[in-house]
């Protein structure tokens, strides 16, 4: 067994930890793994960041808490953070 880093990417309404979650991608360790969407699923794995940081994601990366330099919308959908946790997998 290796110790080995997971990523979560999530998109959230604010730069506020504690707002909702509107997207998320987990990047797994593993060779060959795929990032996928599933259409069936009733929800995402947690509701905020801070969900994920109770459960044991740390969080690397924070979003840009600048506001935009124009009056023109967003052109990205949400706030992305982006977390890791290390787990043993097998080799």
């Amino acid at each position: 067994m290796a110790l080995k880093q997971r990523l979560l990417y999530l998109s959230a309404v604010s730069t506020d930890p504690k707002s909702t979650v509107i997207s998320l991608a987990l990047h797994e360790p593993l060779r060959g793994a795929i990032v996928e969407i599933d259409p069936t699923s009733d929800g995402l794995e947690y509701e905020s960041v801070h969900d994920a940081v109770c459960d044991g994601w740390r969080v690397v990366h924070f979003p840009d808490q600048r506001g935009s330099l124009s009056d023109s919308e967003a052109d990205v959908l949400g706030f992305q953070f982006i977390l890791e946790k290390m787990e043993q997998f097998d080799d």
